[in-house]
């Protein structure tokens, strides 16, 4: 997952622009609004797959820095993060699926269009459960695979054409294909909601494009059930 994401480090909030028509900055603040709102007073939020640290640097406009951990496992982009929001100070390298953090000392994870780069998604989720604390709350923003009710030629034309043609334009083709089939080979809404199910009560969902196409989703850790002898 690194080489694509080191390669495009320099170019990666322009081509988020590009691509989303700059729709992706209104999804993340309404992400951020949502959790914050759910979880008033939180302690120790964790930004996984950050990037660059946009969705971070939000919450850092409601919360102190000083409680926010950038995560990611491309050291490049945190680089240019860290340039990009000084004021954020606890950038950590590491993956979902092996979080350096202790368990239940988490308020709330985010991950915006993350989650479908998981090399063992189940893993990874087990990871987030464990450091959440009981009541904490999962916050994501993901691609999904077009409906076979949306297959018409818009869509079709934006992932199989417009997203490698943005690569080719700017030498990155590679990495553009591999956003593209990461997103289309991923999993459904409906999915997603069931591989949580074990550890997780959705709390929100909303489709914030075409159906399904860019999700929301808002995910509370159960409390363990009590143990009686």
């Amino acid at each position: 997952m690194r080489q694509p994401f080191n390669d495009i480090a320099h170019q990666y909030d322009l081509l988020n622009d590009l691509l989303s028509f700059g729709t992706h900055r209104f999804w993340k603040r309404r992400l951020v609004s949502q959790l914050l709102r759910a979880k008033i007073c939180p302690g120790t939020i964790l930004d996984i797959a950050t990037g660059t640290g946009d969705l971070a640097a939000l919450f850092s406009r409601k919360i102190p820095p000083q409680v926010i951990i950038p995560l990611d496992p491309c050291g490049p982009m945190m680089d240019r993060g860290k340039i990009r929001f000084p004021h954020l100070q606890n950038w950590t390298l590491g993956t979902a699926e092996s979080l350096p953090l202790g368990s239940a000392s988490v308020s709330i994870a985010s991950c915006a269009f993350g989650v479908r780069n998981f090399r063992e998604r189940e893993k990874a989720f087990e990871e987030i459960a464990r450091v959440l604390e009981p009541g904490g709350l999962f916050g994501t923003l993901e691609i999904h695979p077009i409906s076979e009710q949306l297959r018409y030629w818009p869509y079709r034309f934006f992932w199989n054409s417009l997203v490698p043609g943005v690569g080719r334009l700017f030498n990155q083709k590679a990495a553009y294909e591999y956003l593209r089939d990461t997103g289309a080979g991923f999993i459904s809404p409906e999915d997603m909601i069931k591989e949580l199910s074990h550890r997780f009560e959705l709390k929100t969902h909303e489709n914030l494009l075409a159906g399904g196409l860019v999700t929301l989703m808002v995910f509370e850790r159960k409390h363990e059930p009590n143990n009686k002898n």
